[in-house]
């Protein structure tokens, strides 16, 4: 008799599953892994918040039958920064095993980074929400009310859901009536009070903090089974804190709560639709600022179930109850306080799906080989997904700029893949990583690498991107400005790696313009370093583009290709400039170099502009900030600037570009800030870097002025005049 296709498919996923659980529990048992809990978690239409401590596993199973594990390895937190009077930035990190490979997952708390694109590893979308350590830093804010919950009972909480789902079956609606997709931290109370933000520098704030005018309208994000206040200034309380339950149908509670309310607009235990205005907010006891303080829980049906399996419950464990809020109750193990923040980066995407703006997604990743091509696939990136550049690196030096590339992996490990897309006018970016196993490839395999290129550099695992940040650099990308009066600035230099084994061919170079021809010239200059010049001189001003491609015979991942970008400027070159963190002229290594927007620091102690960055006292090689002018040619005297507000103890390693080659000099800036002068050729290819690596005490990147020398030949009245 013929098998049924569907009953052999589930004995596949039903075998799949049960070798994850014998090869999780071998490693346990053998030593290679800490021996802690081991949980079976299932992806539901809600995302699953859970908790674990150090050597817990958890095998979590997507909705195609398909099983990720996760094994926590280790958690820490540091402080990045103290500000008096302002705040506190800190940090904090959880190390994993996915699917048997190592990664760390990276947090700011007090920063933009706050606001971040959640982890997508083979196909499970993660948010890691705090860790334990960081309570050993920072204590929590108003214990006594039941908040205590926010303090995890194990060593890190985490939620987490299949990528391919949202954070719950509804589609959601706008929680604060505002058109903006973004939340800026200096908009979060005092700058400070974002999730477990500490409060005042102190305390850590439970809930996140928005500040908007009085009077300003909420709307229910989704459809509430029943809301109401649970504290009113009616009833005699300080505060109108409202909160709004839905019961899922899969079981799992949701309460989402909003503080500082003026009126209730909606009868209160009825039922109300998303989208619903049910308040005006912003006017009950909101301290220094206007804000609403908004807050998520989640009370979960029992759906993570240690191995080996135990009958599932089909009750509610825990529902939420508008008339108990003892500390007792809210402290219940299966009501689980989460980042605000999930809820808003779901409206966000749910908002801007509608809006049809542009966006960049890519097909699920599943684990993967060494040795193997790996397919991929940028889907829908907006509605229709036609018109769209598309440019992906793969983690490990590897580049493409197809809608579906192939890749192969020549080497274990975790490795972010990031897409761009461009439709012309904006961009839009996402990440996902991809698990890969297996030996090293013996054969060789092509990579390009050029250590002076921000662009080239591969991304760290760790790295999340910031919420609603431009995309302001495309990757693999060599940039030159020229002008008429200097048309061929310097060339740049690729390197060749074999990112595999044995010996790596001979390459062959060819050039696909996308605007303009013959500006672009590819030579050798050994047999593994190809130069890139440029030459303006029959050039109209505008941007020009190109893409070089680089053929290597017989290796893997050949051929790659890289792009080009040429700037004709029309406007002369600067006599003098200083470069900010701000400016186009700035780069900065990401999820490294974080800044706060405190509003209680004294405006004479927040840098130039009123921002900087900053490296937590963490001299980790390789990290830099780079300041890079266009520059009239002469000499200049270079200098940190007079308004950042380094530390006494401070002490760094810059490095200057200059006409004539490299120059590293050794910064104490509470000495001079003062760097030297330095001749400059016409345009940007002179900069100055600030490198973290080496360094002594807290290193703050702010700006740097570049300021032309006055020719001995002159007069002082010469100079004056000027």
């Amino acid at each position: 008799m013929p098998q049924n296709p569907q009953n052999h498919d589930g004995r596949l996923l039903r075998l799949r599953a049960a070798c994850h659980a014998a090869l999780f529990l071998l490693l346990v048992f053998s030593g290679q892994l800490p021996a802690g809990e081991v949980f079976r978690a299932q992806a539901g239409d809600t995302l699953t918040a859970l908790e674990m401590d150090v050597g817990d596993g958890i095998e979590f199973t997507l909705r195609s039958g398909r099983v990720v594990t996760f094994l926590l390895e280790d958690t820490d937190a540091a402080v990045v920064e103290r500000v008096e009077p302002g705040g506190v930035v800190y940090r904090f990190s959880c190390r994993l095993q996915i699917d048997g490979q190592p990664v760390e997952l990276r947090r700011f708390v007090s920063t933009q980074e706050c606001f971040y694109e959640p982890y997508v590893i083979d196909g499970v979308r993660i948010w890691p929400d705090i860790v334990r350590d960081v309570f050993d830093l920072i204590p929590v804010r108003y214990p006594r009310e039941g908040n205590l919950q926010c303090v995890p009972r194990k060593a890190a909480r985490f939620a987490m859901q299949d990528a391919t789902l949202r954070i719950c079956p509804q589609e959601m609606q706008p929680w604060l009536e505002e058109q903006e997709n973004f939340i800026d931290v200096g908009r979060c109370y005092n700058g400070d009070d974002c999730y477990l933000g500490p409060y005042l520098g102190q305390a850590c704030h439970v809930g996140l903090d928005i500040n908007h005018p009085k009077g300003s309208l909420l709307l229910a994000p989704i459809d509430f089974d029943t809301q109401a206040y649970f504290n009113s200034l009616a009833a005699g309380d300080n505060n109108n804190r409202w909160r709004g339950i839905r019961r899922w149908p899969n079981g799992d509670v949701w309460a989402l709560q909003t503080h500082h309310l003026i009126d209730l607009l909606q009868p209160e235990r009825v039922p109300i639709q998303a989208g619903t205005r049910y308040a005006t907010t912003a006017g009950t006891a909101v301290g220094s600022h206007q804000h609403t303080h908004f807050e998520f829980k989640i009370g979960r049906k029992n759906r993570i179930r240690p191995l080996p399996a135990s009958q599932e419950s089909a009750s509610i464990a825990s529902p939420i109850d508008f008339d108990d809020d003892s500390a007792a109750a809210q402290h219940d193990p299966e009501v689980l306080h989460l980042d605000p923040w999930i809820v808003f980066w779901q409206i966000f995407e749910d908002r801007r799906a509608r809006n049809h703006e542009l966006r960049a997604a890519m097909s699920p990743l599943a684990p993967a080989t060494t040795g193997q091509a790996v397919a991929f696939s940028a889907r829908g990136g907006r509605e229709g997904g036609s018109g769209l550049s598309c440019f992906w690196t793969f983690g490990d030096g590897g580049f493409a700029t197809v809608p579906d590339p192939k890749h192969v992996f020549s080497r274990a490990g975790v490795f972010p893949v990031t897409l761009v897309v461009d439709d012309g006018r904006r961009r839009a970016t996402c990440t996902q990583h991809i698990v890969v196993r297996g030996e090293p490839v013996t054969g060789p395999a092509l990579a390009l690498e050029s250590p002076d290129e921000p662009s080239f550099r591969p991304r760290p695992a760790h790295v999340a991107d910031v919420y609603g940040w431009p995309v302001k650099r495309m990757p693999h990308t060599l940039r030159f400005a020229a002008r008429a009066s200097r048309p061929a600035p310097d060339p740049k230099q690729i390197k060749c790696r074999n990112a595999g084994g044995g010996e790596l061919p001979q390459a062959h170079l060819s050039v696909e313009y996308q605007r303009g021809s013959g500006w672009l010239s590819l030579t050798w200059s050994d047999p593994r370093t190809l130069c890139a010049g440029v030459d303006a001189s029959s050039l109209e001003p505008g941007l020009y583009t190109a893409q070089g491609i680089v053929v290597c015979p017989g290796a893997l991942n050949s051929p790659q290709c890289f792009r080009v970008e040429l700037e004709v400027r029309s406007q002369p070159p600067l006599a003098g400039t200083t470069i900010d963190d701000s400016d186009d002229g700035f780069f900065a290594t990401p999820y490294f170099w974080v800044g706060h927007r405190f509003c209680r620091v004294p405006p004479a102690r927040r840098g130039q502009n009123g921002f900087y960055l900053t490296d937590g006292a963490n001299p980790a090689a390789g990290e830099f900030a780079r300041f890079q002018p266009d520059l009239r040619a002469g000499t200049y005297e270079v200098a940190l600037s007079a308004a950042t507000p380094f530390r006494p103890d401070t002490e760094f390693s810059v490095r200057i570009r200059h006409r004539s080659g490299d120059t590293t000099v050794r910064v104490c800036p509470q000495k001079s800030r003062l760097l030297g002068s330095f001749q400059f050729a016409e345009g940007s290819d002179g900069y100055l870097e600030i490198a973290a690596g080496g360094s002594k005490g807290l290193v703050i990147a702010d700006a740097v002025t570049f300021t032309a020398a006055v020719p001995q030949t002159e007069s002082p009245q010469e100079r004056g005049g000027r």
